[in-house]
C-alpha cells in the first residue's frame, strides 16, 4: 500500500475535524444559542430606539469565543486528543486541520448571525462576519495554549467584556484583539495562532 501524501493526510484530517465540529452537541447548542441571543438582543435594542443595533452589541461575540474554545479544549476531555494524534501524528497538520475546519464552520455561522440580526431589525454589516470569525480563531488558539475550557473562557470573557470596554476610549484600543483595525486583528490572529501551534507541536498530549 502506498503511503498517503501530505495533501491527502491534511484533507482526511480536515474532514475528521469538520465532522467533529458539526456533530459535537456542545457546538450545536452554542450555535443555536448564538442565533437566539442575537435575535433577542436585536429586538430589545431596536425597541429601545437603537436603530443601528448590530451583532457586536451585547454578549453575541461571547458565543464565538465559546465556539472557538470548544473546537480545541473538547479534545482534552476524556483523552480524545491522544486518539486524534494517533490518527494524525503530524501535529502541525492536525492543528491546521482544526483551524481550517473552524473557519469553515464559523464563517457560515457568523453570516447567519448577521442575517438574523438584519431580519429582526438590526443592521446588516458584513464586516461583523470577519470580526466574529477572528474572535473564534483567537479563542481556539487560547484553548490550545491553556487546554482547559473554564480558565480559558474566564480569561477571554474577562478581556472582551471587562478590560476591553474599559480601555475602548484609549488611542491604542483599535490595535487590541477586540479593536477595529483589521491589520492589527490579522497580526493578533497570526501571532496567537503561531504560539498555539508551537505549544501544540512541542508539548505532551
Amino acid at each position: 500500500m502506498r503511503p498517503r501524501s501530505d495533501t491527502r493526510i491534511l484533507t482526511d484530517a480536515f474532514r475528521a475535524e469538520l465532522l467533529k465540529l458539526v456533530t459535537l452537541p456542545a457546538i450545536q447548542y452554542t450555535v443555536l444559542g448564538i442565533w437566539a441571543v442575537t435575535a433577542l438582543i436585536t429586538v430589545a435594542l431596536v425597541n429601545a430606539g437603537q436603530d443601528n443595533a448590530d451583532v457586536l452589541s451585547g454578549p453575541v461575540p461571547a458565543g464565538f469565543v465559546v465556539l472557538g474554545l470548544l473546537s480545541m479544549t473538547s479534545e482534552y476531555q476524556g483523552g480524545q486528543i491522544r486518539t486524534t494524534l494517533v490518527a494524525v501524528p503530524q501535529r502541525i497538520t492536525a492543528y491546521v486541520a482544526k483551524l481550517v475546519a473552524l473557519v469553515v464552520v464559523t464563517g457560515p455561522v457568523a453570516g447567519a448571525t448577521v442575517a438574523v440580526n438584519a431580519l429582526v431589525g438590526g443592521r446588516a454589516d458584513g464586516r461583523a462576519i470577519g470580526y466574529l470569525t477572528v474572535t473564534a480563531l483567537i479563542a481556539q488558539a487560547v484553548g490550545a495554549l491553556l487546554r482547559r475550557t473554564v480558565p480559558a473562557l474566564v480569561g477571554l470573557l474577562t478581556y472582551y467584556f471587562i478590560i476591553g470596554p474599559l480601555v475602548r476610549d484609549r488611542s491604542f484600543a483599535e490595535y487590541l484583539p477586540d479593536g477595529t483595525n483589521w491589520v492589527a486583528l490579522a497580526v493578533w490572529v497570526v501571532g496567537v495562532t503561531a504560539l498555539a501551534l508551537a505549544a501544540f507541536h512541542t508539548r505532551d498530549a
